[in-house]
């Protein structure tokens, strides 16, 4: 009797008071407002995000045994067993450490404010930079070569124009309080806790940066400039095996695409264009230097009909945001995708491959991320996710 009157008021315990390491974890590391053991885990697996306004696949829903959650608590052993269900890999912890530190600098972190005392705002910058960049900078208002070589390297981690000219972008970035960094990162904390295990041969595109890279045994080999999504049409996350590679693609025209850019061009517009219209009567391009597609394609087979591949209008991937296509992933340098992938481009010939060893392909959206030099970068939120997507 004494046995069960110990498990009852136990699992009592356990659904009405949750551990107090889940607690501090989940106000220092996460959005969730877990009130139990069960719900503080749930979020911690799955996050708690609002899917109404957002375009892709929603992520994995991860179950949670309630009864080894319960076995856990009853053995002493709740959080190491929930920390053991969370991810180990360099980006997750990269972003966790690098949240610690804001926390450690919250009390004294002072942004500028630009309100017309330059001597005061170069004094304020160069302590931003001690802090965010372990600058080293004596803090005077003097504009020397080291400050401005640490200004270039603060617009590089922003995604801002590297142009040493604190212009209203960088002052705008440079004014965010610590609690807006604070939180900036940890919601992109919580898309690398939920996203999907990388596996050690695959493609990752994020959107925000604007590039792809692509890991071979773990190791990046390649990395490139993308151009993503208009904001109106916006490229979808999701992930898909890469199957196909096509040489020399033909253009078939999206019916959305023709009517609003194609429909009302002249036939002589079309022609000039190498635009012809097949035996149904739907328009395409040929294959060739001016085809869309440019020379060569990467499909991943999805239901948002969106693939990689290359284009005629290199000069795009002159600007800082490219967010320019209708929702597909042009390549500021396909061949070299598909030399890395064992092929060759030779000819003019329009030709299918089927990849013998699928390539797992991830679309993703991060805007706070460690690259792989260890170096933590932040981009705007172009597609507005940080505000639409979490509760």
């Amino acid at each position: 009797m004494k046995k069960i009157l110990f498990i009852l008021i136990h699992t009592y315990l356990f659904a009405a008071v949750p551990h107090q390491g889940l607690v501090d974890y989940q106000e220092r590391y996460t959005l969730c407002q877990g009130k139990t053991n069960y719900q503080i885990t749930k979020c911690l697996l799955n996050g708690n995000l609002n899917y109404a306004r957002f375009r892709g696949n929603r992520f994995n829903y991860r179950k949670i045994n309630n009864n080894a959650l319960k076995e856990a608590a009853f053995n002493g052993e709740l959080y190491r067993y929930v920390m053991n269900l969370l991810p180990n890999t360099r980006r997750y912890l990269g972003l966790m450490e690098y949240l610690d530190y804001l926390y450690s600098i919250r009390a004294y972190y002072t942004p500028p404010q630009f309100r017309g005392d330059d001597i005061d705002d170069i004094i304020s910058i160069k302590r931003v930079f001690n802090l965010l960049q372990n600058a080293r900078l004596e803090e005077n208002a003097y504009y020397t070569p080291i400050f401005e070589a640490h200004l270039l390297e603060y617009q590089r981690r922003h995604g801002l124009t590297a142009d040493g000219d604190i212009g209203l972008q960088t002052k705008k970035t440079l004014k965010q309080s610590i609690n807006s960094i604070i939180m900036k990162v940890k919601k992109n904390l919580e898309l690398e806790r939920i996203s999907i295990p990388k596996g050690p041969n695959y493609v990752l595109v994020n959107i925000p940066e604007f590039r792809m890279h692509y890991y071979d045994n773990y190791t990046p080999v390649l990395n490139m400039k993308v151009i993503v999504g208009k904001t109106k049409m916006r490229t979808p996350i999701f992930n898909r095996n890469m199957k196909y590679i096509v040489k020399n693609p033909r253009w078939n025209v999206p019916a959305g695409i023709y009517k609003k850019e194609y429909a009302h061009k002249s036939e002589e517009y079309l022609r000039k264009k190498g635009f012809a219209y097949n035996r149904e009567g739907k328009l395409y391009q040929r294959s060739g230097k001016r085809n869309a597609l440019g020379v060569v394609k990467f499909l991943f087979p999805n239901k948002y009909n969106v693939y990689m591949h290359d284009t005629p209008a290199k000069s795009l991937f002159n600007k800082r945001v490219r967010a320019f296509s209708h929702g597909c992933i042009r390549l500021e340098k396909p061949l070299e995708l598909l030399n890395e992938l064992g092929y060759k481009y030779n000819g003019r010939r329009n030709k299918w491959i089927t990849l013998e060893n699928k390539i797992p392909v991830y679309v993703e959206y991060h805007t706070v991320w460690v690259d792989d030099k260890g170096i933590v970068q932040f981009r705007p939120d172009i597609y507005g996710y940080e505000r639409k997507l979490f509760r």
